[in-house]
């Protein structure tokens, strides 16, 4: 067995997030109540999004917290059993012209000021993934801006969401373009992205499959796009509620057949080395709000 390469000693949470000069001006952090039906699993809301002034998380564990504080995926993480299954909601409230960088620094401070993270970075080699064009070519829909602009962009903030036709909520254009989003219903997935280059699609593949994905493709559009699959266990690191009960006219399709035959794309497997994060200290109860 070959020994692992480490390239960083014990360091602060300041790690490869930016500089530690910003916080949210105000944090609530409460377990994510046991029973509630997952309908999201992620954060909305902050820069560039229809609610820059405050970010919502659901169904959070802290690796997921640090995914968002260090740009790692969830395979680059390593710390004890709990960070991956322990869940919170969150919602902070961002100070006004915040950027993204910025908004990642608050994470980064919020690890550490709440959960009490200490970490280290080893280098160690990991399964990774190219999407590339599949045999028979792409099948994009490109993004057309007249068309979105002539268009009902459906109810305000707060209002309640109708369902589509698929089952699930019809989102609004702007939630959309912030994307992609992907939510889950009666044991399938939706993957929705507007305006989205291909390397946004190619993050949000990462952090589904917990490995890295490179966008090879060399498509340089930008395109609206709607993904369906049904979701694997090992998805998401465990975060994916696969538990939900299967429509029994939902035909299993797995990611990997779905992007190639609805998306035209290719998911190719391959070997690289990766920085990842080794958990030192955390604390499995926040600080109080």
């Amino acid at each position: 067995m070959r020994p692992v390469l480490i390239i960083g000693l014990l360091v602060s949470i300041a790690g490869r997030a930016p500089a530690q000069q910003s916080t949210f001006e105000a944090v609530s952090i409460k377990p994510f109540p046991e029973g509630t039906p997952i309908m999201m699993s992620g954060c909305v809301g902050g820069p560039g999004s229809d609610d820059p002034g405050q970010i919502k998380c659901e169904y959070m564990t802290l690796k997921m917290l640090l995914m968002r504080a260090y740009k790692v995926r969830n395979q680059e993480i390593f710390g004890p059993g709990w960070i991956d299954s322990t869940r919170f909601n969150i919602l902070a409230k961002v100070p006004q012209g915040a950027t993204g960088d910025e908004v990642r620094a608050m994470f980064g401070n919020l690890l550490a000021e709440r959960f009490k993270v200490a970490l280290h970075h080893e280098t160690r080699p990991m399964t990774a993934y190219s999407l590339v064009v599949a045999k028979n070519g792409p099948r994009l829909k490109e993004y057309d801006a007249a068309a979105v602009a002539s268009a009902d962009d459906g109810p305000p903030p707060g209002g309640k969401l109708p369902t589509g036709d698929d089952g699930f909520p019809i989102l609004r254009r702007s939630v959309i373009a912030s994307g992609p989003i992907i939510l889950y219903r009666q044991g399938r997935a939706r993957l929705q992205a507007g305006n989205a280059k291909i390397a946004r699609l190619a993050e949000a593949l990462s952090n589904q499959l917990d490995q890295t994905v490179t966008n090879e493709t060399g498509l340089t559009g930008s395109y609206d796009i709607t993904l369906y699959w049904t979701p694997d266990p090992t998805e998401s690191g465990g975060r994916t509620p696969a538990s939900a009960p299967q429509e029994a006219s939902a035909p299993e399709t797995s990611l990997f057949a779905a992007l190639e035959q609805q998306l035209g794309l290719k998911l190719v497997a391959k070997k690289a080395p990766h920085d990842t994060l080794v958990i030192d200290r955390a604390e499995k109860t926040p600080v109080e709000n």
